[in-house]
């Protein structure tokens, strides 16, 4: 019953969807996990994700479809301005790199170190015929290495362990730097975003020589404090929260909570083009 209380309360504050037309999504989910209807296929905006399964990103998108409204739709706007290149770690089955990749020019390097979710990234870039998607199996650290990763029937909890964490199942993958992967691609990361359960600073110093070329870090727990110093430090403004319908930036979170975006400073007067204005 929590579960689905939540699930109303995130659908009641989303921007993507009416609350009527978004329960009759949930509804519908719930017959086809009932009924085990799977897999299917879920529309999220230009593009479809297959899904084997179901689970936390598969219900988001039923529900919501771009259920990061803000986010996904400020990601495309400021792809749209030049041919650009995003990363995506922590791709999972790949629904902002569905979107993102969508947007004629773009690049796309998606990052996902479990591998049963990475054989579904990568249907999912076959399935849009997304060529221009790299999909990596791989983990995105601060070292060139191996790690510990959880192995949960949930792909969106899988995390980054260490050697005291008391988990059932955990698989060994390799993990890579993202000044690693930026070199061995011969890419400079225009715009990343970052959902990897905790071990977001340590993808971020992982950067090295790159930690200055994204123009906008959207992340996962940008709130706490070591993300905000690495921020700081590395000469990001923020954490900033998109409000896409009034094209602002704002410090105040939305409705529905999404992750905190950082931006370089030189890039505000683009987004002053692209029609958003930034409340500090």
């Amino acid at each position: 019953m929590s579960k689905l209380i939540n699930t109303l309360n995130q659908i009641r504050s989303c921007d993507s969807v009416g609350l009527a037309s978004g329960v009759i999504r949930h509804l519908h989910w719930q017959l086809r996990v009932l009924f085990e209807r799977f897999p299917c296929e879920l529309p999220i905006g230009e593009s479809r994700l297959y899904v084997d399964r179901p689970g936390g990103v598969a219900a988001l998108v039923n529900a919501m479809g771009e259920y990061d409204y803000n986010n996904m739709n400020l990601l495309k706007i400021v792809l749209t301005q030049r041919p650009a290149t995003f990363v995506d770690v922590g791709a999972n089955i790949g629904s902002y790199t569905m979107v993102a990749s969508q947007i004629p020019g773009t690049q796309v390097v998606s990052i996902e170190p479990h591998p049963v979710t990475f054989t579904l990234l990568k249907q999912n870039a076959r399935l849009n015929g997304r060529d221009n998607v790299t999909c990596l199996n791989i983990a995105s650290s601060q070292h060139d290495s191996e790690m510990r990763l959880s192995d949960e029937r949930e792909s969106s909890l899988n995390r980054v362990i260490g050697e005291n964490d008391s988990v059932d199942k955990r698989l060994h993958v390799t993990s890579r730097r993202l000044e690693t992967v930026c070199r061995e691609l011969s890419i400079i990361p225009d715009f990343i975003k970052i959902d990897v359960e905790g071990h977001e600073r340590a993808v971020l110093d992982g950067l090295g020589e790159f930690k200055n070329s994204p123009k906008m870090i959207f992340v996962e727990g940008g709130d706490r404090p070591e993300i905000q110093k690495w921020m700081r430090e590395s000469e990001y403004l923020g954490p900033w929260f998109s409000h896409f319908k009034a094209r602002v930036l704002s410090r105040s979170h939305q409705k529905r909570a999404e992750d905190p975006v950082f931006i370089r400073e030189d890039f505000f007067s683009q987004l002053n083009d692209c029609g958003f204005s930034c409340t500090r």
